[in-house]
């Protein structure tokens, strides 16, 4: 007679999602460069062995020394190795955002009014205004065209548009960034 309970069953089962969970997350180390793994808050043993799978070619081997990346995960504080992760993976996740914005910005001028020609001015100053006209004024021009010619699908202007745009952010972003620094220094 075997006592097995469900209370027990269940514990099973969600120490194997734990454990798998684990030899996940430490297989997403293995995707790291050589700098993102030194910021990560692991022993000198995990650190070789993420190190030493890089030299493994055998599928099976490779297989077989995940599992063991996934034993020595369970000595590891998890949570401090996830935060890591969102430091590391935010500015990729905010260059998207950027980018998707862009997109809709520049879609909403093309289609839009003045009225988001005067948004797009208040949030970047900098912006030649007359070359931006121009471009919004050939981007629609080439939108209709393409709307009555359905052979013709470019987007030159569109991706002028765009390319204008991405510049004023970028542009935006590195004097927000110059201007955070030398808060840090006064402040430090």
């Amino acid at each position: 007679m075997t006592d097995d309970t469900p209370s027990d069953e269940w514990s099973k089962t969600s120490q194997k999602k734990v454990m798998h969970d684990l030899q996940d997350l430490g297989v997403k180390l293995l995707g790291l460069n050589t700098k993102q793994l030194a910021q990560m808050p692991i022993d000198d043993v995990l650190r070789n062995a993420i190190k030493e799978a890089g030299r493994i070619k055998s599928r099976n081997a490779l297989k077989r020394h995940k599992q063991f990346i996934g034993k020595l995960m369970r000595d590891v504080d998890p949570t401090a190795i996830i935060e890591q992760f969102e430091i590391i993976e935010s500015p990729h996740q905010m260059m998207n955002k950027t980018f998707h914005h862009l997109e809709d910005l520049r879609e909403e001028l093309i289609s839009g009014g003045n009225d988001v020609i005067g948004n797009v001015i208040s949030e970047y100053p900098d912006i030649d205004k007359q070359k931006l006209r121009q471009l919004i004024k050939n981007a629609k021009k080439e939108k209709e065209y393409n709307l009555t010619h359905e052979t013709d699908t470019s987007n030159k202007q569109g991706r002028a548009l765009f390319r204008v745009l991405r510049e004023q952010a970028l542009e935006k972003a590195e004097a927000n960034k110059q201007l955070n620094d030398t808060d840090d220094k006064e402040q430090g």
